[in-house]
């Protein structure tokens, strides 16, 4: 896989899962929030076009 510098965009409720992750400290969420949100975009990102 080709690594390259991306752009992904947060809707504003992925955007308020984001802020409550922090606010709460929580390790879990964050990390079910990257496997579940970002690295889907960054994987399509990736991808060739």
């Amino acid at each position: 896989m080709n690594l390259k510098k991306v752009r992904i965009e947060l809707d504003t409720a992925e955007i308020q899962q984001v802020i409550s992750i922090a606010l709460d400290d929580d390790k879990e969420q964050a990390l079910a929030f990257i496997k579940k949100n970002l690295v889907k975009q960054v994987e399509k990102a990736l991808q060739p076009h």
